[in-house]
């Protein structure tokens, strides 16, 4: 179990915006994102299951939590009697005492409970009429503290060796890595690498580096128009094809068929 004192808070990444949609409803949607999400369904509901966990409702108004990288299978429901959905969501890379992601150090409700879900919402509210800078920075600040009191510290002592690896991939992802090069980035063995990822991750460093790709990918693919064959080499596979068959693996879909649904 992790004992750390907080004493440090940065946010890497922000990202925010709001939409809302009447053709959406019964809508699937499978994602995968590099950062952290906070989504809330304004109007009209979210279906969401995180990896092969169970699936739950977030009901008019709710939010739910997603970790960096877990795949992500939404379904949308509009508003009945409006026919409508409206939605509003951040994604944040947020590190902890120079060192650890958030995400890395706890374990989240998929849903935020019905008793924090005004708090919730207030802050959205704050955040999305802002027009201040700073004010923004307050309420991300807020919304980690109201993030913090519904965590459950992961099950696993914090690993430097797992950690190093970790962040090289992340600011490395684009470049060719190898096993052995994670490895003295680590200054650990192959074999404690390949253990300490099986045992903390569930899989091995390359599926780990090849999952990141495919989840900045996958965003890529929504904000750009960029060719599949150019977002391939942009994250760092070199052959068009095997991105395409880790891609379909992950979603379900090729680049090109997610491309399109979106």
């Amino acid at each position: 179990m992790i004992d750390l004192e907080i004493k440090r808070i940065d946010f890497r990444y922000i990202q925010k915006n709001m939409s809302e949609s009447n053709t959406c409803n019964r809508v699937q949607h499978i994602k995968s994102l590099p950062w952290l999400s906070v989504v809330q369904s304004q109007e009209g509901s979210y279906d969401i299951q995180l990896d092969d966990c169970p699936r739950y409702k977030t009901g008019d108004g709710g939010f739910f939590i997603a970790p960096s990288q877990v795949v992500q299978k939404i379904t949308h429901f509009t508003n009945p009697e409006s026919n409508l959905m409206r939605f509003r969501w951040i994604f944040v890379d947020i590190v902890i005492n120079n060192m650890y992601r958030l995400d890395y150090l706890y374990d989240f409700p998929t849903i935020v409970p019905n008793e924090m879900k005004n708090a919730m919402n207030n802050l959205f509210d704050r955040l999305f009429s802002s027009d201040n800078l700073c004010d923004e920075m307050s309420v991300y600040y807020q919304i980690v503290k109201l993030l913090l009191q519904i965590a459950v510290p992961k099950n696993i002592v914090a690993n430097k060796t797992l950690l190093s690896a970790l962040d090289y991939i992340q600011h490395h992802y684009a470049e060719d890595i190898s096993v052995a090069q994670l490895s003295k980035v680590a200054c650990a063995s192959e074999a404690y690498l390949y253990e300490i990822f099986k045992k903390n991750l569930g899989t091995s460093p390359i599926a780990y580096l090849n999952h990141y790709r495919i989840s900045v990918a996958s965003e890529m693919l929504k904000q750009t128009d960029e060719s599949v064959g150019k977002i391939s080499e942009i994250v760092g596979f070199r052959d068009p094809a095997y991105f395409s068959r880790v891609f379909r693996r992950t979603f379900r879909v090729s680049p090109r068929e997610y491309r399109k649904k979106l």
